[in-house]
């Protein structure tokens, strides 16, 4: 199981597994397709925050795009734009920009939204939280840590698991700066959801490869980094040569 890995003794991310992802999983991509996916995650979330102003009359479509760009939510997407009150999203957003609202919040927000399963409408939330306010909110999505769980793939980076979204805020923090040093500075989390995209979907593949080598299902998966452009949701604003 993805995140499933042991976890070194220490207070944060092991720098060592910093540096070792980074090389193995951010360079060989090149540093102009990584800038490229770091700037359509920006795109989006920039795209999303602007909801908090959005006419009347473009919310529906605007919320639409931001739903349609969340894996677990996309198959909810009408459901959630019909149920879930634009009032509640510009207050997400507001809340998250103003610093009213911290990663503690979360599942409050979660509970919030409709049209979906709450594990769902919980990554809903944490798009909104992280769209509102990047330079001070990381990715809580359950593929990034689940704290009931304990899975994700932070699990990767060492350090003990967290055990609340604070907690797993502030490992994204520490991951952050732990990135910069490595040579991957930013002013957002947007760098540390490339990172941890590229991560993930490598070991989705080598999963797969594992489990069906010689079955040609393996063929099935796009590569690593197209795979992560499709966990951020961005897959679509990237040229035909990344995807």
């Amino acid at each position: 199981m993805l995140g499933s890995e042991p976890v070194s003794a220490g207070s944060g991310p092991d720098p060592d597994r910093v540096v070792q992802e980074f090389r193995e999983r951010v360079l060989p991509c090149g540093p102009d397709a990584v800038n490229r996916l770091e700037k359509a995650v920006e795109e989006k979330l920039a795209e999303a925050r602007a909801l908090a102003e959005a006419p009347s009359d473009q919310f529906s479509a605007g919320f639409r795009a931001v739903v349609n760009g969340v894996v677990s939510a996309r198959p909810h997407r009408a459901e959630i734009v019909a149920r879930t009150s634009p009032a509640v999203v510009r207050e997400v957003l507001e809340g998250a920009r103003s610093a009213r609202l911290g990663p503690h919040d979360l599942l409050g927000v979660a509970d919030r939204l409709a049209g979906a399963p709450r594990d769902v409408r919980v990554d809903l939330a944490s798009e909104l939280l992280h769209a509102g306010a990047p330079d001070r909110f990381g990715l809580l999505s359950r593929w990034v840590w689940n704290p009931e769980r304990r899975t994700g793939i932070l699990a990767v980076y060492g350090g003990p698991p967290p055990e609340t979204y604070p907690g797993v805020q502030a490992r994204l923090g520490e991951l952050r700066l732990q990135l910069g040093a490595a040579g991957f500075p930013s002013s957002t989390f947007a760098a540390v959801d490339v990172l941890l995209a590229l991560s993930y979907s490598a070991r989705m593949n080598e999963a797969v490869d594992r489990s069906f080598q010689g079955g040609g299902i393996e063929r099935l998966l796009p590569g690593s980094f197209p795979l992560a452009a499709m966990v951020l949701g961005v897959r679509r604003r990237l040229s035909h040569a990344d995807r």
